[in-house]
């Protein structure tokens, strides 16, 4: 891979003015190979290639840039040492590149060590010189007549072996790093770039108020942050195989930093990610909480109009029949309409116990959500109270009409024994059989079935209350007059003249009541009472 092909503001970025880093790295006006100083500040060299003059002043600027970023911040922080090698070159030369260092230096300079011109007139220059322009710079500068002179500040493995040290130094590989460090690097700006993106534009977006719009933008960011996820995850794989790369025994050179800068970029990508699963994770918690609030306010709506809807035909069913067919109809329709609310009861309390949970997140308007869940209880209550009243009502209904049935055959019964032969036996055995519907006294048994009636039933209450008076009454009257006959001494018979017609009177009479009675128990709802007790004769 050429220089030129890294794709980062480093290596391979263009320029506006002159060449790239990359184009500048080649030829070597400056390096920095990773070698420290005694006291731990990076160095940075200035080989003697007899080419620094080639460099414009911004190709100068560029070059230094970039190799004072190579170093960790913390290092650049502490000053650099600078080494000028000058041995084959003019001592012109030297004071060039001080001057272009001392225009323009991206950091701290602890110390500038010169290895001064060799040759004879250089060195006789040098040693002239030297006396003059030290004060000129804001720096400290140290003219060494050999490499001896810089192993007090250096120890040897920091050196490469020009200067007389023992780092290997490969300067083509040095650059593929760099290039693939770079690349690292990018990709890494770019992630973060992508994820600060994402993070701003879904911190401020519009949630929604219909939870179908709400869940879809939820699964729509859940889709984008999982694939950043993804990018995130491959960005760490690629620098774990670049630092594996970089620790390889065989390799020949120094590099150390460049391991370094891969563990901090790698560490920088760790940070990174957590910090955005702690942004997602608030973020999704957020959304999801407001996709149940929606939710739940949703189902409320809804809900609360069904209870609505349920309480107002609840209210309408005000019938209660006035035959017991029709109280059974009424009866199984309130049954089917109990089934029906208890299964909306149910889903009302499903979604009341939605609330009270949703109350409990520290995110929720508790007052608001608990107004809610308090009217779908109050909704709640009155339509079973509704419920219960309406079931009790048909019931107290059934059990009237069971009274009515039963007291309209105690007459038709009642009507028969009048009517025939039967003797206090059979009187008797009426008047206890009226018993069995609750009728122990007349006026009793009419307060009962009053206190039971209705509206609609208190007219036919009368007439069922009517005839059964007239009934116990005649049936009283006879046991009475039973009672008499049997205490009464046996009389002789005697001859009925046929002119006397009072005992034809007293048969048509009884006939005449026996038929009203029987015309009347026969329509049963439909009787018109008429007092009988007149007509009877005994």
């Amino acid at each position: 891979m050429h220089v030129s092909e890294a794709e980062c503001d480093g290596c391979g970025s263009d320029s506006e003015d002159g060449r790239s880093v990359g184009e500048l790295l080649l030829p070597q006006y400056a390096l920095a190979t990773g070698g420290l100083a005694k006291d731990h500040r990076p160095l940075i060299t200035f080989p003697d290639h007899n080419n620094f003059h080639l460099l414009t002043a911004a190709e100068y600027r560029r070059l230094l840039l970039y190799l004072t970023s190579v170093p960790s911040i913390l290092e650049a922080e502490m000053g650099f040492h600078i080494i000028i090698d000058r041995r084959k070159d003019r001592w012109n030369s030297v004071k060039a590149v001080l001057l272009r260092i001392s225009e323009f230096f991206p950091g701290i300079i602890h110390a500038v060590y010169v290895l001064r011109p060799a040759s004879f007139l250089q060195k006789a220059l040098s040693e002239v010189s030297n006396k003059l322009f030290k004060e000129e710079f804001r720096f400290r500068v140290l003219v060494c007549s050999s490499v001896e002179e810089l192993y007090e500040h250096f120890d040897r493995s920091q050196l490469t072996a020009d200067l007389g040290g023992e780092l290997q130094y490969s300067h083509s590989e040095w650059i593929q790093q760099r290039i693939a460090l770079e690349k690292f690097s990018t990709l890494m700006k770019e992630i973060s770039s992508k994820l600060d993106d994402f993070m701003h534009e879904i911190v401020d977006c519009d949630m929604g108020n219909d939870p179908t719009q709400t869940k879809e933008l939820l699964d729509c960011q859940e889709s984008r942050y999982k694939s950043l996820k993804s990018e995130l995850s491959s960005a760490t794989t690629q620098g774990e195989e670049l630092l594996t790369q970089m620790r390889k025994p065989n390799l020949t050179y120094n590099i150390i930093s460049h391991v370094a800068a891969v563990e901090r970029l790698l560490v920088q990508l760790e940070e990174t990610e957590k910090q955005f699963d702690n942004f997602w994770q608030k973020h999704s918690m957020k959304l999801n909480h407001w996709l149940m609030f929606r939710t739940f306010l949703l189902n409320f709506k809804q809900m609360q109009a069904t209870l609505d809807s349920h309480l107002k035909n609840a209210c309408d069913m005000t019938e209660v029949g006035e035959t017991a067919i029709r109280v059974d109809d009424l009866i199984q329709e309130a049954n089917e309409f109990e089934k029906l609310c208890n299964c909306d009861l149910e889903a009302a309390s499903a979604v009341i116990e939605e609330g009270e949970k949703l109350m409990k997140d520290p995110l929720s308007s508790v007052d608001h959500i608990e107004s809610k869940c308090e009217e779908l209880r109050r909704t709640s209550s009155l339509l079973i109270e509704k419920i219960q009243k309406r079931n009790m009502l048909l019931t107290k209904a059934r059990e009237l009409m069971d009274r009515i049935d039963k007291a309209n055959s105690w007459c038709a019964t009642g009507v028969e024994i009048l009517a025939g032969e039967g003797g206090l036996l059979a009187v008797d055995k009426l008047l206890e059989d009226a018993r069995g519907f609750g009728l122990a006294a007349p006026d009793r048994f009419r307060d009962m079935l009053l206190h039971s009636a209705t509206q609609e039933t208190r007219a036919l209450v009368t007439q069922v209350c009517q005839r059964v008076e007239d009934v116990w009454l005649m049936a009283s009257v006879k046991r009475a007059t039973l009672q008499r006959a049997a205490a009464r001494p046996a009389r002789p018979v005697h001859a009925v003249p046929p002119q006397s017609a009072a005992p034809l009177d007293a048969q048509v009479r009884a006939l005449h009541f026996t038929a009203v009675l029987h015309t009347g128990l026969a329509t049963k709802h439909n009787f018109r009472t008429e007092r009988l007790i007149p007509t009877i004769v005994l």
